[in-house]
């Protein structure tokens, strides 16, 4: 319990820090378009009311597995589902709007974690998702209301953002790491200085041992490879679990 307590202070202060953060919010690309972000950690009620797998941090903290996604996605979404919670703001609705939450990436996460630990002999269940710390590797969020590749600087928001990155996991302190997509393994590539390939396809299969923890690299679950291909990549997870 008093780890716990610990660890929440710890994210709180770090989430402190990352709310003076402004190294994304001038970002262009070569043709000058606009590629800044918005930093959710400047409006702490916010940040603290979003209910989603991928911001429901501070129920998460003791973790065996971290999951790293590329970025929020737009941030109107995120407002969206904020003023929902705002609305009623409990326990109850809080769970429920989690539970409601119908993103094809959470379908195909819960699909080929439960479907691969079956393989591997090992029972979850729908749930296991929820006890999962989540998080990703650009912390802000995209102006607009699209995940179109020109409105980012995938490569350097990533580079912005590894000190944030590295101190989630010094608090976490996970013992399987899953990268879902290039940029979150490039991102971690930085920070604990090993080589990776140019491509995702060339890193797929590694598995990435650093310090007490084990690097494990996906396909992001909506990617448009096989079945098969996507629980190749999750059966490695239970060899660590």
């Amino acid at each position: 319990m008093e780890e716990n307590k610990l660890k929440k202070e710890k994210i709180e202060n770090l989430f402190c820090k990352i709310s003076q953060c402004d190294k994304c919010k001038y970002i262009r690309n070569k043709n000058g378009i606009d590629c800044s972000l918005i930093n959710i950690f400047k409006n702490e009620k916010l940040y603290k009311n979003i209910p989603s797998i991928w911001t429901d941090w501070y129920r998460r903290l003791d973790s065996k597995i971290m999951i790293i996604g590329q970025d929020w996605g737009p941030y109107i979404e995120m407002k969206k589902i904020h003023e929902k919670y705002m609305k009623n703001p409990n326990t109850e609705n809080w769970n429920n709007i989690i539970e409601e939450e119908k993103s094809i990436t959470k379908k195909m996460l819960t699909k080929y974690l439960i479907k691969s630990s079956d393989k591997a002999g090992i029972k979850i269940n729908e749930k296991f998702l929820n006890n999962i710390y989540i998080t990703n590797g650009i912390l802000c969020a995209r102006k607009g209301e699209s995940y179109r590749g020109d409105n980012i600087n995938l490569k350097k928001s990533s580079l912005n953002c590894k000190d944030y990155l590295k101190e989630q996991i010094d608090i976490i302190k996970p013992k399987i790491i899953l990268t879902l997509g290039y940029y979150p393994l490039f991102e971690l590539s930085n920070i604990y200085n090993f080589s990776i390939g140019k491509t995702l396809k060339e890193n797929i299969d590694k598995e990435i041992r650093v310090d007490n923890f084990v690097i494990l690299p996906l396909y992001h679950p909506a990617a448009q490879v096989s079945e098969e291909k996507q629980l190749n990549c999750y059966l490695k997870i239970w060899k660590y679990y």
